[in-house]
């Protein structure tokens, strides 16, 4: 028999900050996590975890370069906030997790891309409506799509 205390998980919050970019064609660029992870071979937003005391302007910097080696930002606004709550993940000892995405509009200025280096992604891509659209995507993919060509 499992007491009550064996089914208490912890609530976790892990908050980002990730970029909506896209380029002159129109094209979305997402980021396909890598396998081996909870969500690999999924496609993402390029982005990720808030560090301690990190301004969300910067990890948002942080990360897109992280990922996908674009350095050269016009500019970038708050455009959107992305919320969802997983029952389990296993990232997390199978704890609940509630997902908070600050979604930046981002300009660029220069569009050449780098894949991620031995990192949470592996792979990085300007990408059309219909072509994100037949992708394997993660619940904050959906979100973008919807945000870049909303129905």
């Amino acid at each position: 028999m499992t007491s009550e205390s064996d089914n208490q998980h912890t609530q976790h919050m892990h908050i980002g900050a990730y970029a909506l970019c896209r380029d002159p064609s129109n094209r979305l660029l997402l980021v396909r996590a890598t396998s081996g992870l909870e969500d690999g071979g999924l496609w993402t937003m390029p982005g990720g975890g808030i560090e301690w005391g990190e301004h969300p302007d910067d990890a948002l910097v942080r990360e897109l370069e992280e990922e996908t080696g674009l350095v050269d930002i016009e500019s970038y606004r708050v455009s959107a906030v992305y919320s969802h709550a997983y029952e389990s993940r296993t990232a997390w000892q199978g704890d609940p997790v509630h997902h908070i995405g600050i979604v930046y509009e981002v300009i660029l200025a220069a569009y050449d891309l780098r894949p991620e280096q031995e990192g949470s992604t592996d792979h990085c891509e300007w990408l059309t409506e219909s072509q994100a659209r037949e992708l394997p995507l993660g619940p904050l993919a959906e979100f973008a799509v919807d945000l870049a060509w909303p129905s």
